[in-house]
C-alpha cells in the first residue's frame, strides 16, 4: 500500500493518483493534472480506470465500447478551450460543421447564423451507432488517448467502492473485466462516473456513490431527471437536402407529447434527437420508445422540416438521466467528485461543465492541496458557479419557454428579431445575441438574464409588439388567415441586401438603382423545382391563386399568357376606382421574372421574382419591390402622392408578401415529391 507522508495531504513525486471513469471529465482531468504537475516539476502516477473495454485490444486503441448517453454537440465555448489547449479534434471524429442554429417558435423559426470565428459540430461520443462504417471513432476515445499521451495509464475494470484504508489513503475496490476481485489505493481519486453508469436508474443509488456518502456524510448527490436520444438512420443525401450544416432547437410538443426542449443534430448519415419533457419523464422506457418516436415523428413542425422523417429506420435509441441540481459538498479528504456525478449547466453544453469542474480540481490539486478545506477553497468555487448559474439557468429557461411556446409572446419576440435583422447592423442586435447564446450556450447565465432585462432587448421587444399589432390589424383588414398555412421565416439580413440586389441585377443584366423612395426584399427557401416554383408564380393574377388575395384589392390578369413577356396583371381597388398595372418586360428561363409597374402611378416601379438553387439542393424565391414615388409638378398634384404614399406605407407590402410567400412555399411543396422515405447512403 502506498502511504502518506505524515502530516501532509500535498501530492508529492511518484504519488498516484486514480481517476475513476474514463469519459471526457476523466480525461480532462487527466491531462490538465499532468501538466500542472510538469509546470511544477512534480511526477506522478496517473491512473484512469474505465469499466467499459476497447472496441480494439490495438496498443494505440483507446475507443470503448458502447454508448456514452450525449446529444453530442461541441459548441464554440469548448471548441476554443479545445483549441488553446492544444486539442485538435481530428476529422474523423467529425460528424457535421454546423454553420446555422434554429430556434423553433410557436409562431416563425429564429435562425441564428454560428460566427465566422466560432466553429460549432458534431460527434459521436462513443462506438454507436452499431450501422457506422468502419472502425468506429468516438469523442470519448480521442480525450483518452490525449490523457494516455500526457502519461496516464489505462486500467480496465469497474470501480465498486471506495473507502479510506488503514493508511488513510483511499481504497479502491475493482472488479476486472474477467470478473475477477481486485483493488487499488492512491494518494487522491477523483471519481469521473457520470450518473449513467447503469443507465436510466437514478446514480443515487449506486454502490460507489453510497460508499462517498460513507466517507462524506454531508455529501449529498444531485438531482437527475429522464431524457431521451435516439438516433435515425436517414442517410447523407437526406441530411444534405433538409438539415444541412444545421441545427434545430424545438421548445414545444403538442398536448398528447408534453415537451420542453428538443435538439435535432445530424452527424454524418445519422440523425441524433434529444428531447426532454414531461411526457418523458412519466414514460416507462424502453416500453414506450417505440411510442414517442412515432408520435414526435408525426408532429406537424417536425415533417415541415424533414419531410418524410417517419419512414427512417431506428439505428439505436437509449434513455439516460441528465442532472437538474448539482451536488453538495462533492469532496472530502484525497478525493472529489467531477463532471455529470457533481452537476451540468442547465440543458446546455454537458462537455463544457465536464471541462470546468476537471480543470478546477487539476489546479486545486496540484497548486492548494488534497485536504477537504483545500479542496472546499478552491474546487467549491466551481461547485458555487454551477449552483448560482443553473438558478439564473432556470429563470432563463422559463422565460424562453414563454417566448416560444405561446404563439403570441412568440410572434412579438419574432417580429423583434425580424426588425433587428432588417434595420440595425449586425453588431447591434442586442435580442438575437441573448438568443444566440441561449442556444449556444457561449455564455454563462447569469450572464444571459442579465442582458434579457437590458434596456437593448427590452426595446426591441416593445418595438416588436407595435409591429405586431400593427401587423395583426391589417391582416384582419385584408382577411389573411394562416390558419392552414404554415409561417416561416422571409426576412433578408440588412448585410444582405445589396448582394442580393447585385445577384438579381446580374440575374436581369440590368442595374437596379441605388436609392428608391420604396424598396422591400422578401426571401424564402422552398423544396421544389424551379419549374415547380415557377409553375405556382404562374398563377399570379388567376382565381386559383392562393397568394397575393387580399380584401378590397382585386388582382387580375387582363393580357396575354401567364410568365411570358407581355402578360398584364391589374391591380384595383373596386370601391374607389383606384389601381394600377404590372406588366412583365422580361423573362430569363426558369429563374427571373421582371414586372414594371405603370408609370401613371410611380415612376421606375418594378417588382422581380427570382428563384436560385441553394447549396442544400433547394431553391430560394426572392421577391423584391421598388419604386419612386411620383412629385408631381403642382401643388394639389404633390399633395395627392404625398397622400398616397401615406395610406400605402411600405409594411403594407410586408404584410402582404410575407403571407404570400409562406403560401407559395407551402403549395410548391405540398405537390413536390417532398416526403420521399429516406434511404440510408
Amino acid at each position: 500500500m502506498l502511504r502518506a507522508s505524515p502530516g501532509s495531504l500535498n501530492l508529492r513525486n511518484d504519488d498516484r493518483v486514480a481517476i475513476v471513469g474514463g469519459g471526457p471529465a476523466g480525461s480532462f482531468f487527466a491531462i490538465r493534472l499532468l501538466r500542472e504537475a510538469r509546470r511544477v516539476n512534480r511526477r506522478l502516477d496517473v491512473v484512469i480506470i474505465e469499466k467499459r473495454g476497447p472496441t480494439d485490444h490495438g496498443a494505440d486503441d483507446f475507443q470503448c465500447k458502447g454508448c456514452n448517453f450525449c446529444a453530442g454537440l461541441i459548441s464554440p465555448r469548448l471548441n476554443e478551450i479545445l483549441a488553446s489547449q492544444g486539442l485538435v479534434v481530428p476529422d474523423e471524429i467529425i460528424q457535421g460543421h454546423i454553420d446555422y442554429v434554429w430556434i423553433h417558435g410557436q409562431w416563425k423559426n429564429f435562425r441564428l447564423r454560428v460566427p465566422d470565428a466560432a466553429r460549432m459540430y458534431s460527434v459521436f461520443r462513443g462506438s454507436l451507432p452499431g450501422r457506422r462504417l468502419g472502425r468506429p471513432a468516438g469523442f470519448d476515445g480521442f480525450l483518452l488517448g490525449e490523457a494516455v499521451r500526457e502519461g496516464a495509464r489505462i486500467q480496465y475494470g469497474e470501480v465498486q467502492a471506495i473507502a479510506y484504508g488503514a493508511s488513510g489513503l483511499p481504497h479502491l475496490s475493482v472488479r476486472a473485466p474477467a470478473g475477477e476481485s481486485a483493488s487499488l489505493d492512491a494518494s487522491f481519486v477523483s471519481i469521473a462516473t457520470g450518473i449513467n453508469g447503469h443507465c436510466g436508474f437514478d446514480y443515487r443509488d449506486d454502490g460507489l456513490i453510497a460508499s462517498v456518502k460513507q466517507m462524506n456524510p454531508a455529501f449529498v448527490p444531485g438531482k437527475s431527471r429522464n431524457s431521451f436520444i435516439f438516433e435515425l438512420d436517414v442517410g447523407a443525401d437526406y441530411l444534405q437536402r433538409n438539415l444541412n450544416r444545421e441545427i434545430y432547437f424545438i421548445e414545444y410538443g403538442s398536448k398528447r407529447l408534453a415537451l420542453e426542449h428538443t435538439a435535432l443534430i445530424p452527424k454524418g448519415r445519422f440523425l441524433t434527437v434529444a428531447m426532454i419533457g414531461k411526457c418523458v419523464d412519466e414514460a416507462v422506457l424502453p416500453r414506450d420508445t417505440q411510442r414517442i418516436i412515432r408520435e414526435f415523428l408525426s408532429l406537424p413542425q417536425i415533417d415541415r422540416i424533414l419531410p418524410g422523417i417517419a419512414a427512417a429506420p431506428l439505428a439505436c435509441a437509449c434513455a439516460p438521466r441528465m442532472t437538474v441540481t448539482t451536488a453538495a459538498f462533492p469532496f472530502g479528504d484525497r478525493f472529489a467528485i467531477i463532471g455529470d456525478a457533481v452537476g451540468s449547466r442547465l440543458n446546455k453544453d454537458g462537455l463544457y461543465s465536464a471541462y470546468a469542474t476537471a480543470s478546477r480540481l487539476a489546479e486545486t490539486v496540484i497548486h492548494d492541496g488534497v485536504d477537504r478545506q483545500a479542496l472546499h477553497n478552491g474546487y467549491g468555487k466551481v461547485v458555487k458557479w454551477l449552483v448560482a448559474d443553473n438558478r439564473f439557468g432556470r429563470m432563463v429557461f422559463a422565460a424562453s419557454r414563454v417566448a416560444f411556446t405561446m404563439p403570441g409572446v412568440s410572434r412579438i419576440v419574432y417580429q423583434a428579431f425580424a426588425t433587428e435583422s432588417k434595420v440595425r447592423d449586425e453588431r447591434c442586435r442586442p435580442l438575437s445575441v441573448v438568443l444566440w447564446k441561449i442556444a449556444s450556450g457561449t455564455a454563462d447565465y447569469r450572464e444571459v438574464h442579465g442582458e434579457m432585462r437590458g434596456l437593448g432587448v427590452l426595446r426591441s421587444l416593445f418595438i416588436g409588439a407595435l409591429v405586431t399589432l400593427r401587423n395583426v390589424a391589417f391582416e384582419a383588414l385584408f382577411g389573411l388567415k394562416w390558419g392552414e398555412y404554415g409561417r416561416y421565416p422571409t426576412v433578408v439580413l440588412k448585410e444582405k441586401r445589396e448582394i442580393l440586389k447585385e445577384q438579381l441585377a446580374s440575374s436581369l443584366g440590368m442595374e437596379l438603382g441605388k436609392s428608391p423612395d420604396f424598396e422591400r426584399m422578401y426571401v424564402i427557401k422552398i423544396r421544389g423545382s424551379e419549374e415547380e416554383i415557377m409553375d405556382e408564380l404562374a398563377k399570379f393574377g388567376q382565381p386559383q391563386a392562393k397568394f397575393v388575395r387580399p380584401r378590397f384589392l382585386n388582382i387580375q390578369q387582363i393580357e396575354g399568357a401567364p410568365n411570358q413577356v407581355g402578360s398584364v396583371i391589374r391591380y384595383r381597388v373596386p370601391l374607389i376606382r383606384l389601381g394600377t398595372i404590372l406588366r412583365l418586360t422580361k423573362r430569363v428561363g426558369f429563374k427571373t421574372l421582371l414586372y414594371a409597374v405603370d408609370d401613371r402611378v410611380v415612376d421606375h416601379g418594378k417588382i422581380i421574382f427570382n428563384v436560385a438553387p441553394t447549396k442544400d439542393g433547394n431553391r430560394r424565391l426572392s421577391i423584391y419591390a421598388a419604386f419612386d414615388y411620383k412629385k408631381g409638378t403642382g401643388l394639389v398634384i404633390r399633395i395627392m402622392w404625398k397622400c398616397t404614399s401615406f395610406f400605402f406605407p411600405g409594411f403594407i407590402h410586408d404584410v402582404v408578401w410575407n403571407h404570400a410567400l409562406c403560401t407559395i412555399k407551402e403549395e410548391v411543396e405540398l405537390k413536390h415529391d417532398h416526403a420521399p422515405r429516406p434511404v440510408a447512403s
